[in-house]
């Protein structure tokens, strides 16, 4: 259960409610939770503004929510394996592909900090790790002659990406030191909004990061409070937190990371989200 009304990001107690759940929602069904006596709630930080849940379902169905239920290719919210998923995704044409435009806004601004003289360029190979990408679609878009690609995903179903297209698979939750080398840039792609525990998750991409290195968030925007109805997906039990441009820009901050880059955008499918470039900050 977290019933417990203490912001994430300032601490605060004072909040308001946003939107307010009286029955458990298709993966929390899922996943055996019953109606009685269940809440969930979106609420609001009245010290920061930060948007978070809280909810009377047990804290330790969180890891099976996400890693196991969500996902589930076996699930009848789910239409496709995520091998015939990627298949279908990469054939795209460039119009249509969120994770091209995504790629070339992370190279474009990667290009721009080094152009800038903001921060040195290393030599190739880079190396970059993508956490919970299991689809495959960001790791075999995001490689090139300059970039290799890793990822690390609880779930079986991205062992394709090694066996099929030579893309390093972990079989794992990410924890620092699943591989043997730094990386110049790790990814969450759409993760962060799943992890209870953020700081723990961004220490630990902190010392897998090389000495010249990027980190890419990218996250639920909290301005669909306001854009969307409350039984869009974007509000569903496994999403834990929403942040806006200054919540997640104090997160970062306090984890020993800075920005060079934000946006706001909305992307080909109609979600809001914030994608955001920075990198360690060194002491």
């Amino acid at each position: 259960m977290r019933a417990e009304n203490i912001c994430l990001i300032c601490g605060s107690l004072d909040h308001e409610e946003k939107i307010s759940y009286d029955a458990p929602d298709k993966y929390e069904e899922a996943a055996g939770v019953i109606e009685e006596n269940y809440f969930r709630k979106w609420i609001k930080c009245l010290g920061c503004g930060f948007h978070y849940s809280i909810y009377s379902r047990p804290a330790d169905i969180l890891d099976l929510l996400y890693e196991k239920i969500y996902r589930d290719p076996g699930s009848f919210w789910r239409k496709e394996s995520a091998v015939d998923m990627f298949r279908r995704v990469i054939k795209l044409p460039d119009e249509q592909s969120e994770t091209r435009r995504r790629v070339k806004w992370i190279k474009e601004k990667m290009g721009d900090v080094f152009e800038d003289g903001v921060a040195p360029a290393g030599k190739p190979p880079y190396e970059m790790l993508d956490i919970g990408g299991a689809t495959g679609v960001f790791a075999y878009e995001f490689k090139d002659d300059q970039w290799r690609s890793s990822v690390a995903d609880p779930s079986e179903e991205g062992r394709f990406l090694q066996e099929e297209y030579q893309i390093p698979y972990v079989q794992k939750k990410y924890m620092s030191g699943l591989f043997d080398h730094k990386f110049d840039l790790i990814s969450l792609v759409f993760s962060l909004e799943h992890i209870s525990d953020p700081d723990s998750l961004l220490t630990d991409v902190k010392a897998d990061l090389s000495e010249r290195s990027f980190i890419y968030i990218e996250v639920p925007d909290a301005i669909a409070f306001d854009l969307k109805q409350q039984d869009d997906d974007i509000f569903n039990s496994c999403h834990l937190w929403m942040f806006d441009p200054h919540t997640l820009l104090r997160l970062m901050s306090r984890c020993g990371f800075h920005a060079y880059s934000l946006d706001r955008v909305k992307t080909i499918r109609g979600h809001y989200s914030l994608m955001v470039i920075g990198g360690p900050v060194w002491k």
